[in-house]
């Protein structure tokens, strides 16, 4: 009786193609090739209006902008930012831009909180996916003042913007009703 195990291949095909898709996507991960000019005559240049008009052909997503997000920052160890309203991600890229302005192009801001830890307020605007909280504590004291300033003009009329002091100091940031 060869049909007696029929009922076997079903699994094992399923099993053999669930290895297939995984060795598939194993191999498809490779570095995103850099191209560096060997002098800057090479480099290509764009005016303004070229850069506007590629911007206008192709603009971002969301999703992109939420990436762009997480490559930009540094996330503490168990900050979930999955869920982020899309407005909270472009408020998030002006944070960074004004870190940048004040730090040094170099420096990458923490995210110490989204939507991730029990002990904010009972109706925090982190449980809502709609605030965002920046480390700052390690940073001088005149830049922080800095970079608050800088993030309230940025943001003003969008965001609210904190300074919470304190043990666990940060840059709070949440949106607007």
């Amino acid at each position: 009786m060869p049909t007696r195990h029929l009922y076997l291949l079903a699994p094992i095909f399923a099993i053999s193609f669930l290895v297939a898709v995984f060795v598939l996507i194993q191999t498809n991960k490779r570095d995103i090739p850099r191209y560096e000019p060997e002098n800057e005559a090479d480099e290509p240049l764009w005016s303004g209006e070229d850069y506007y008009s590629h911007v206008k052909a192709k603009p971002f997503t969301g999703r992109e902008v939420h990436r762009l997000l997480i490559k930009r920052t540094k996330q503490k160890q168990g900050v979930y930012l999955e869920s982020l309203d899309p407005a909270l991600d472009t408020a998030g890229l002006t944070v960074v831009n004004v870190f940048h302005n004040v730090m040094g192009d170099d420096y990458v801001p923490v995210i110490t909180s989204g939507n991730d830890w029990p002990y904010h307020a009972r109706n925090s605007k982190h449980y809502q996916n709609k605030a965002l909280d920046f480390r700052i504590k390690y940073i001088p004291v005149e830049k922080r003042r800095m970079i608050v300033i800088g993030v309230e003009d940025k943001l003003r009329g969008r965001c609210r913007v904190l300074w919470e002091k304190g043990e666990a100091e940060h840059l709070h940031v949440e949106l607007l009703n």
